[in-house]
C-alpha cells in the first residue's frame, strides 16, 4: 500500500490485523472512491439544462446513490466488525428524509408508469431520535413492494405525528393486498434466513419488520377493507423532538470569512469540493500533494485543512505528524482528513497522525459538510467559548440541559429488554474509563490524550442526550487542540463535575434493573 512516490503505508502494520481485515480495509476504501465519482458527477450535472422528466430521472439516481453509498458503507463496516452504533448522529431532520423519499421514489414510479404521492397530514416534528440509515431502508422496503404490486395504481407515503401517540410512516397501494403467509411470517417474527425467504416472497418485509424493532418502532402489516395493502410504521413520543433546531431543506451553511486548504489529488473530487465550498462562500486554495499543502500551510493562513490521506510525494498522515510535530501556531491548526479510509484501524492511524477529525467519502450531504467544517473550525453556532466556561461554571442556557432522559429512555427502549442490562454496562465502563482515563492526564497536560478522550466523551455524551457535558467536552477538546494549557484544568471541572453525574444517573438507572454497576 505505497504511492508512487514510496510514501509509508496508509494502514500501519500494527494496525491492519489479519488478511481478511486488511482486505476489507481496501473494498472499503475502493468502493467509497467510486460511490464518490457517482455521487460527485450526479452533483455536477446542471439540472437547469435538462428536460422536466431527465431533472426527475436525475433526483431520482442521486437519492438512490446516497441510499446505495449507506447500505455498503454498513455492509463494510459490519463485515469488518466494526459495527458501534452512529454516536455523532444522534437525530435527524424528518424533512430531509422526506425529501430524499419523494426525489427517489417519483421518478421510479414514473419509470415504471405508476404514481408516488408524499402526503403531509398535519405538523410533525423538526427531528427524530433514530437510526436515519435504518428508517431509510424500512421505508423503502415497504415503497419498493407497493409499487411491485401496485399494478400501476398509485402508491402514498402518509406521514403524520402526535405527540401522544408517535409518528406514523403509511404506505398504501391499491394492489391485491398481501399474501396471508407473508402476513403470517412478519406478525409472528419468522427468521428470514431460517424460512427460506428469497426476494418476491416477503424478505423484503421481514427486513423492514426486524430492522423496525431495531430501531424501537413497530410495524404492522394489514390489507384494509376497501382493499389494497398499508405497511405502518410507529415511532413512539419519546423518538420525537418537536422544538430541536430544524434546518432549512438541502441549506449549506455560510462559511464566508473561514480560508480553508484543500488537499486533494484527484480533479474529479477538486472539481466537487471546488463547487460545494463555492457555494458556501469559503475561500478555498487548492493543492493536489501532500509537498505543496505543507508548503502552502508554511506560508499562509488559513483557518482549517482538509487533507486527504493518500497523496502522492507526501500521504495525508505525514502531512498531519509534520505539521503536529511543529513549535509554532501552525501546529494548533485543525486538521480534518478527507478520505474513504473510515474503517476502525484506520480512525485510529489517521487521529494518531493529529488529525481533529474525519469527513468520508463520498460527502453526500453539503449542508452536513459546510455544518462539520464549521464544527472542527471552532465555529459551530451556540458552542460556548472557554472563556465563558472560565468566567461562569456550566450554568446556563447555552449548555444545554443536563440530561435529555426522555433520549436516554428511547435508548433503553432500542435496546430492549435483553439489551439493557448490556447497554448500560457498556457505558458506565466506557465512561468510567473516561473519567479516569482524563483524571490522570489532566494536570500533566498530555494535550492528545486529552483529546483522545473528549472524542469519545462527546460521542456519548451527544447520543444519550447529556446536553451540557456534550457542550463542556466540546469546549475542552477545543482548548486541547488549541494547546491552551493553563486553562485544560480549570476548564476540566465542571466537565467532570458533569460527567460524574451522568455516570451516577446510569447507577441509578441500572438499579431498576437490578444491576450493581458500582459508585462513580
Amino acid at each position: 500500500m505505497r504511492d508512487a512516490e514510496g510514501a509509508e503505508p496508509l494502514i500501519p502494520e500494527a494496525g491492519r490485523g489479519s488478511a481478511l481485515a486488511e482486505t476489507l480495509q481496501l473494498f472499503s476504501h475502493d468502493i467509497r472512491s467510486a460511490m464518490s465519482d457517482v455521487i460527485g458527477g450526479l452533483r455536477l450535472v446542471d439540472r437547469a439544462r435538462l428536460a422536466p422528466e431527465a431533472r426527475l430521472q436525475i433526483d431520482r439516481v442521486q437519492a438512490a446513490a446516497d441510499a446505495l453509498a449507506g447500505l455498503v458503507d454498513g455492509a463494510l463496516l459490519a463485515a469488518a466488525g466494526d459495527t458501534l452504533i452512529q454516536l455523532d448522529q444522534p437525530s435527524f431532520a424528518l424533512e430531509d428524509l422526506l425529501a430524499a423519499q419523494e426525489r427517489r421514489w417519483c421518478g421510479h414510479a414514473q419509470e415504471a408508469g405508476g404514481v408516488f404521492a408524499l402526503l403531509r397530514d398535519g405538523p410533525l416534528p423538526n427531528r427524530v431520535q433514530a437510526n436515519q440509515g435504518m428508517l431509510d431502508r424500512i421505508i423503502g422496503n415497504l415503497v419498493s413492494n407497493a409499487l411491485r404490486h401496485a399494478q400501476d395504481a398509485p402508491v402514498t407515503l402518509l406521514v403524520r405525528a402526535d405527540r401522544q401517540r408517535g409518528l406514523e410512516i403509511i404506505v398504501r397501494d391499491d394492489g391485491p393486498g398481501y399474501p396471508a403467509a407473508v402476513l403470517d411470517r412478519v406478525a409472528h417474527g419468522a427468521d428470514a434466513a431460517a424460512s427460506g425467504l428469497r426476494a418476491g416472497s416477503g424478505l423484503g418485509l421481514r427486513i423492514a419488520a426486524e430492522l423496525s424493532a431495531q430501531i424501537g418502532a413497530t410495524l404492522a402489516l394489514a390489507n384494509p377493507a376497501g382493499g389494497g395493502g398499508e405497511g405502518r410504521v410507529t415511532l413512539p413520543p419519546a423518538a420525537l423532538d418537536w422544538e430541536g433546531a430544524r434546518p432549512e431543506p438541502c441549506e449549506p451553511p455560510d462559511l464566508g470569512g473561514l480560508r480553508i486548504l484543500v488537499a486533494e489529488d484527484n480533479l474529479t473530487n477538486q472539481t466537487i469540493l471546488r463547487q460545494l465550498l463555492g457555494q458556501m462562500r469559503a475561500d478555498a486554495v487548492f493543492v493536489g500533494d501532500g509537498v505543496s499543502a505543507l508548503e502552502r500551510l508554511g506560508q499562509e493562513r488559513f483557518d482549517i485543512a482538509l487533507i486527504d490521506i493518500e497523496m502522492p510525494r507526501l500521504s495525508g498522515l505525514e502531512v498531519m505528524a509534520a505539521i503536529r510535530a511543529r513549535s509554532d501556531d501552525l501546529a494548533r491548526m485543525p486538521l480534518v482528513a478527507l478520505t474513504a479510509y473510515v474503517l476502525r484501524d484506520n480512525r485510529e492511524a489517521i487521529y494518531d497522525a493529529g488529525a481533529d477529525g474525519i469527513l468520508g467519502k463520498p460527502i453526500s450531504s453539503a449542508r452536513d459538510f459546510g455544518a462539520a467544517i464549521l464544527r472542527y473550525a471552532g465555529r459551530t453556532a451556540g458552542l460556548p467559548d472557554p472563556e465563558e466556561v472560565l468566567a461562569g461554571g456550566a450554568e446556563g442556557a447555552q449548555f444545554g440541559r443536563r440530561l435529555d432522559v426522555a433520549r436516554f429512555e428511547t435508548l433503553l427502549d432500542i435496546a430492549g429488554a435483553d439489551g439493557c442490562a448490556e447497554l448500560l454496562s457498556r457505558l458506565h465502563d466506557d465512561l468510567g474509563a473516561v473519567l479516569g482515563a482524563l483524571d490522570r492526564v489532566i494536570d500533566g497536560v498530555d494535550v492528545s490524550e486529552i483529546r483522545a478522550q473528549t472524542h469519545i466523551l462527546i460521542a456519548i455524551s451527544g447520543a444519550v442526550g447529556a446536553e451540557r457535558l456534550h457542550r463542556l467536552a466540546e469546549v475542552l477538546n477545543i482548548a486541547a487542540k488549541r494547546r491552551r494549557v493553563d486553562d485544560l484544568s480549570p476548564l476540566y471541572r465542571p466537565c467532570r463535575a458533569e460527567l460524574s453525574e451522568l455516570i451516577r444517573h446510569i447507577e441509578g438507572v441500572g438499579a431498576r434493573f437490578g444491576l450493581h454497576l458500582g459508585s462513580g
